[in-house]
């Protein structure tokens, strides 16, 4: 059964293991086309929304800290935006590569937050051919 095309739905979900948390992202009408908004919470029905996304911008991965407290929403394949769990507010807005146009030439994948939170490593890589390499980025 496929989502009625004037509906919202949920396109995106990750808990972090043995937490009780979830992001999300959500989809619905707006404008010609689409639009996402981001979302944070203990459950799916406690969630907040925390950003909504313009309609040239797409979240392409969800990733969490290994303590579960931070997660960053990727943006396009390029930005990352940090948010604590708790208290569910932006920490943070970092390019992982550098954008080239709107959808980004090149994309981070594997997202990984180092044990601390502060910095994330990922693999930058062209958004349509093979040849990543090693990324690493702080995060404030």
């Amino acid at each position: 059964m496929r989502a009625e095309p004037d509906r919202a739905r949920d396109v995106m979900v990750s808990e972090p293991p043995g937490r009780d948390r979830i992001a999300f992202v959500r989809e619905a009408p707006c404008g010609e086309g689409r639009c996402q908004t981001l979302w944070l919470g203990e459950t799916k029905e406690g969630a907040t929304e925390v950003a909504s996304l313009g309609d040239r911008e797409r979240c392409e991965a969800i990733a969490w800290s290994a303590d579960g407290y931070r997660m960053g929403f990727l943006v396009n394949g390029y930005e990352l935006r940090v948010f604590d769990a708790e208290p569910r507010k932006l920490v943070a807005q970092v390019n992982l590569v550098e954008p080239g146009g709107i959808p980004s030439t090149r994309i981070a994948r594997g997202i990984t937050f180092s044990p601390n939170g502060a910095a994330v490593t990922f693999d930058d890589c062209p958004r349509f051919t093979s040849g990543c390499k090693s990324g690493l980025a702080g995060i404030r």
